[in-house]
């Protein structure tokens, strides 16, 4: 520890934590009766943690397991069987104002409300840990502060107390989650991701898909946003590998995107590259615009293929069990790929627009002859549902 960290931990555990600060502090699961998991990055990385999740909730079946994740993601483990409760904030990014009054008043409001609980043990997914993630992991007052350390946390490396060495970063993201638990004695419970879809939200988009009047033939997704310029497709190629996927292969065909306008600063979204694909399209496709992260999920766990670049929509098709084809860019596939036997990846160059269709509309139809028209237990087929408008 440096010369001016412990200076700086005697006077934020005396004055913020109201106790005296304590070294070699080893961790005793016994003791652990509320824990707080931080995972304060974007949906695929918030779907990656929930087998580490699972985990905890298998070692610790009577305590109390709250998460903290950004209000855009709360969507994805809002239904979760294994969380008890959901802590949220605004990213600063996602603010009219990312620096004044409403920023920090959002974030001693997080930080009164982590405080107030108790926390036993505080956990910070993610490799390496950020200095944000573990000051709020130590601003919660958590007795034990697991996470994967790293230089930038100084001068506060007591954020993190029982800090692991993050190492290359050569495995998953879900077993680097799962590795960071096994360092204190944490089994792992699979490696399965858990998305469940808010039932109103499923109801909605049934019905829409009922009134679109679609065949029989199944239903595929393809989601053409990406904030990530290394993955964005061209227009031209969206449009023409939906054509084909509905002509070779009988489906009927929904586009998905970040909704809103391309120049909004804070979300900005496609609606109107959207309408550009669908103009270009000989088939009529259903347009889904999704306000909201539990109309993106109910809308994936209906369909029966996905397509999509690397992005949060491609964990949802895997925690869904749904069949995909996914595009990557520069994106790493070996922390990053889907977790499921049903998805086939594409890569060409580290950019998404160097691949080209046929290669595109060949492992799609490798993955709808080998899966079939999939549905999961409970999910009627589009033309099944009674049209209720």
């Amino acid at each position: 520890m440096s010369w001016i960290a412990r200076p700086l931990e005697y006077i934020l555990e005396v004055g913020l934590h109201r106790r005296w600060p304590k070294s070699g502090l080893s961790f005793t699961g016994d003791h652990v009766r509320r824990i707080l998991v931080v995972r304060k990055d974007n949906i695929g990385d918030v779907l990656c943690t929930t087998p580490a999740l699972r985990a905890l909730r298998r070692a610790f079946p009577t305590a109390c397991l709250a998460i903290l994740v950004a209000e855009h993601c709360r969507a994805a483990v809002e239904q979760n069987p294994d969380v008890d409760e959901i802590l949220t904030y605004t990213k600063a990014k996602h603010r009219a104002e990312s620096f004044g009054l409403a920023a920090l008043w959002d974030l001693a409001r997080v930080i009164q409300d982590l405080r107030a609980r108790t926390f036993d043990l505080a956990v910070t997914m993610g490799r390496p840990c950020s200095r944000s993630s573990a000051w709020l992991a130590y601003a919660s007052g958590a007795r034990w502060r697991l996470g994967f350390s790293t230089p930038a946390l100084q001068p506060f490396p007591f954020f993190i107390n029982l800090g692991r060495n993050p190492g290359r970063m050569d495995s998953h993201e879900v077993d680097g989650c799962l590795d960071l638990l096994a360092s204190v004695g944490i089994p792992a419970a699979g490696r399965r991701l858990t998305l469940i879809p808010n039932p109103d939200a499923l109801v909605a988009i049934r019905q829409k898909i009922a009134r679109a009047e679609v065949g029989s033939g199944g239903m595929a997704l393809i989601h053409i946003s990406n904030r990530r310029e290394a993955s964005r497709w061209s227009l031209a190629a969206f449009a023409e590998t939906a054509d084909r996927l509905h002509n070779q292969l009988g489906l009927s065909i929904m586009l998905s995107w970040a909704p809103g306008d391309a120049n909004n600063p804070l979300f900005p979204g496609d609606d109107g590259r959207a309408e550009e694909i669908a103009q270009r399209m000989q088939t009529r496709p259903i347009l889904l615009r999704t306000p909201y992260l539990d109309d993106v999920i109910a809308a994936v766990s209906v369909c029966d293929f996905i397509l999509s670049t690397d992005g949060g929509l491609m964990h949802m098709a895997a925690a869904l069990d749904i069949p995909q084809v996914v595009l990557f860019g520069k994106t790493s596939t070996l922390q990053w790929a889907p977790v499921s036997e049903k998805c086939t990846v594409v890569s060409r160059g580290g950019r998404v627009d160097q691949i080209p269709v046929d290669e595109v509309v060949a492992a799609s139809i490798a993955v709808v002859s080998r899966w079939g028209h999939h549905r999961p237990a409970g999910v009627a087929s589009p033309s099944a549902v009674p049209n209720q408008s």
